[in-house]
C-alpha cells in the first residue's frame, strides 16, 4: 500500500473523528461540502480542536472559508482552527490569504497492518470512554478533566476504547475508529506515573490485532513528536504532515 492511499485512508479517518467529537459529544453540528469537513460548537468557543475544519478535498476557497468563519463568529466562536496536509499547497496557499497560521504541526502516521509486527498477545482490555479521557487529562495535566468531558458523552459503541493497568490503576489507553477498511487510533496517553514501562506498546499491539482481527488492513494516527519514536518503532511511518492553522478574533 503506498503513502498516497495510506494518507488518504489517516484524513478520512480524521474528518470521521470530527464529526464525532464536534458533534456527538460536544452537541455542536457537523457540516460536510466540497472537500471540507467541519464542527460548529458554541459551547467550546476557545477550542480550534472541536471548531475546527478537516480538509479532505484538494482545494479550499476563499468563499467557503469566509462562510465558515461567518458560521462560527455568529456563534460566538472565538478560536477555530483549519486542518490540513502540509503539502497540499493550494489550500495553505489560500490560508495564508486569509491571514491565518499554523500554531501546531504533528505528524500523521500509518502502516499495513500485514506490515506490523503482531505479537498475539493482548495484555490491554476494553475500556469506557471516560476513562481513556481522564488519563490523557493525566497525561497532559489538565485540571479541569476537559478530556474526560469530551469523550464521556459520546454513545457506546462508536470508539473501541481500551486500557492497560498498573497495580489496579488505570495507566495507558487508547482510541480506535474503525472506519472502512482502516482503523484511526488516537488519544494514546500513558499517566505519568506509568511511563517508561512499555504499557502504550501493550495498548497498540491491542488495538492492531482487533484491527486485523475486524478485517481491517491499515491503521493510522496523529502522533506527538514526542510519540512519533514510539510509532515508528512499532512499524509506522510517516504519510503526512498534519497542520492546524488558526485566525483568532
Amino acid at each position: 500500500m503506498d503513502d498516497g492511499t495510506l494518507r488518504h485512508r489517516l484524513w478520512q479517518g480524521f474528518a470521521q473523528l470530527q464529526t464525532l467529537l464536534g458533534g456527538d459529544a460536544a452537541g455542536g453540528v457537523v457540516a460536510e461540502q466540497a472537500g471540507v469537513v467541519a464542527s460548529f460548537v458554541p459551547g467550546a468557543p476557545d477550542s480550534p480542536t472541536l471548531n475546527a475544519a478537516i480538509i479532505v478535498g484538494d482545494e479550499l476557497g476563499l468563499d467557503q472559508l469566509d462562510q465558515m468563519r461567518e458560521r462560527w463568529e455568529m456563534i460566538g466562536v472565538r478560536r477555530w482552527g483549519v486542518w490540513v496536509d502540509g503539502a497540499n499547497w493550494t489550500v495553505t496557499d489560500t490560508l495564508r490569504l486569509a491571514r491565518m497560521r499554523v500554531t501546531t504541526s504533528s505528524p500523521g502516521m500509518a502502516a499495513e497492518i500485514a506490515d506490523l509486527s503482531i505479537n498475539g498477545r493482548a495484555p490491554a482490555r476494553e475500556t469506557d470512554l471516560a476513562t481513556v479521557g481522564h488519563v490523557n487529562d493525566l497525561a497532559y495535566g489538565n485540571p479541569d478533566a476537559r478530556l474526560e468531558r469530551t469523550l464521556s458523552p459520546l454513545r457506546p459503541g462508536l470508539l473501541h476504547a481500551y486500557v492497560e493497568e498498573l497495580r489496579g490503576r488505570p495507566a495507558s489507553v487508547a482510541l480506535a475508529l474503525h472506519h472502512q477498511q482502516d482503523c484511526g487510533i488516537s488519544f494514546v496517553a500513558t499517566a505519568p506515573h506509568a511511563r517508561r514501562q512499555g504499557l502504550a506498546s501493550h495498548v497498540m499491539q491491542t488495538v492492531a490485532l482487533e484491527a486485523q482481527q475486524a478485517g481491517l488492513t491499515s491503521a493510522t494516527l496523529q502522533a506527538t513528536n514526542l510519540g512519533e519514536k514510539l510509532y515508528v518503532a512499532l512499524g509506522y511511518r510517516k504519510v503526512s504532515d498534519m497542520q492546524l492553522w488558526e485566525r483568532r478574533r
